[in-house]
């Protein structure tokens, strides 16, 4: 076989459960719901620490934030990896491109790729001192749109909703499809293979889909938002900032918040079909080219449940993400697998599928057996963390997740094969957070940067934690 073309998709804030495929009752997501269904849906992959910056990191570079030391959101930080996955895919012959968000800093800087058509947001921020290219709001003006692309005035991390304002053809996501498609049929060059990695902003807020999506959604019966027995009860919380991740919210705006959410992912879903129609245009000797297709998000979206929104957290909201490999003219053992696995894993496994050797150690390993029917080396256990408003360390060991709030030294206990949605805390048996804690010690003394005291613990035992309702 020839060496395959590698397309990664990735957006930004889509949690596990959106796709329809994975049992969401609501949200049409046909296309990327056939792709998963013809390659390998790995229902357990996680981010290890779940925000933009982070995540990123370890795509492109392998490494659990342990290792690549960011353990937060935060911006303007240089970064020099010893190796990326485009900079290996590029040195071994590969013409490695991107279009749409890195979140990489500086800005520019290609860390691997040889070309990149950037837009880290839907913001024009000229004046920023970290975000201010943004290659889409240079098209918008260059097709004469005058106004900001944020004149709608929705909050950029927020629960509040509009319809997109201007005409549909000017919407980030059909742009984003459009500069995808013109690299695959126009630009690249076709002696080489290629690794595109085509990033969407959205279903990241602003909550701004287009009035035929957004109508679609707003006009569809929305399941209620999980809440935990756990979680905080009672009435609304008044006069809440727009981008709170705090509730409780009132159940309306969620529903709406709700609705939009979804019509961003429906229409990302009708893009994609779009560039994989035209790659495999009918009749040209390109649809007879291996080609493999990876989809990911770099974290989740809580939307409202135990009234909680945004991500950051250990919560299957933010932490759990889809991920699943399919392609055309490539060998695919079909199927769902619950390897354990997570963004670690992308790098290692991208190279083994393009043949190309790993200069150097990564904390994932290669997912390509699973795709030959072959055992994948096994993990057991995955350990997660955000230092954020609610600083969190948690693990996933079997079926169970386990949660430390590190500021109030509460913990929170999961059983995710009986109870997916984590609506009952079992903290209160402490038998059952022995090896958590045993393990969470271990992981602190190899890499350092928290303190943990398995003396000082407070099992949270069913009750909201007060590290996130005070």
């Amino acid at each position: 076989m020839k060496r395959p073309h590698i397309l990664l998709i990735t957006t930004d804030q889509q949690r596990y459960d959106g796709m329809g495929i994975h049992g969401n009752p609501v949200l049409e997501t046909p296309n990327l719901d056939h792709l998963a269904r013809c390659g390998r849906d790995f229902s357990r992959a996680y981010v290890t620490c779940p925000v933009c910056i982070p995540a990123r990191r370890t795509l492109l570079s392998g490494q659990h934030p342990f290792t690549h030391g960011l353990r937060r959101y935060e911006d303007g930080l240089d970064w020099d990896p010893p190796f990326t996955l485009p900079g290996i895919l590029s040195d071994a012959g590969y013409q490695t491109q991107l279009v749409g968000k890195l979140h990489m800093h500086p800005m520019g800087k290609r860390y691997g790729y040889d070309h990149m058509v950037l837009s880290e947001t839907t913001h024009a921020r000229p004046t920023s001192s970290t975000q201010r290219r943004n290659d889409y709001a240079r098209w918008l003006r260059e097709q004469g749109v005058a106004e900001h692309p944020h004149f709608h005035g929705i909050n950029g991390n927020g629960r509040l909703v509009a319809p997109w304002p201007l005409e549909d053809r000017f919407h980030q996501n059909n742009w984003l499809a459009r500069e995808a498609t013109r690299f695959l049929c126009e630009d690249r060059d076709p002696t080489s293979p290629f690794f595109l990695h085509l990033s969407f902003f959205h279903p990241h807020p602003p909550l701004v889909p287009t009035r035929d999506y957004l109508a679609r959604y707003m006009a569809k019966e929305m399941p209620p938002s999980v809440l935990g027995e756990w979680a905080a009860q009672g009435g609304v919380a008044t006069g809440l900032a727009a981008d709170s991740a705090v509730g409780p919210f009132e159940e309306a705006i969620i529903q709406r918040a709700r609705a939009a959410y979804y019509a961003l992912i429906n229409h990302i879903d009708d893009c994609i079909a779009h560039v994989l129609d035209r790659w495999r245009e009918y009749g040209n000797p390109r649809t007879r080219e291996p080609l493999y297709v990876l989809f990911s998000s770099d974290h989740g979206e809580m939307l409202g449940d135990h009234h909680l929104f945004r991500k950051s957290l250990a919560y299957e909201g933010s932490s759990h993400v889809p991920f699943f490999i399919g392609g055309y003219n490539v060998p695919i053992e079909r199927g769902v697998d619950e390897t354990l696995c997570s963004w670690e894993d992308v790098l290692p496994t991208v190279a083994e599928l393009a043949g190309v050797s790993l200069p150097g150690p990564v904390d994932g390993r290669s997912l390509a057996p699973a795709l030959r029917g072959e055992a994948v080396e096994p993990r057991e256990s995955i350990t997660g963390m955000c230092q954020c408003h609610a600083t969190n360390y948690w693990q996933v060991r079997g079926d169970e997740k386990y949660i430390w709030f590190s500021q109030t030294q509460e913990e929170q206990l999961f059983d995710l094969r009986t109870d997916p949605q984590e609506t009952r805390d079992l903290s209160a048996d402490e038998s059952r957070l022995v090896p958590f804690r045993e393990s969470m010690t271990e992981a602190a003394r190899l890499h350092g940067g928290f303190a943990y005291e398995p003396d000082n613990l407070t099992p949270c035992r069913n009750r909201p934690p007060k590290a996130l309702f005070g």
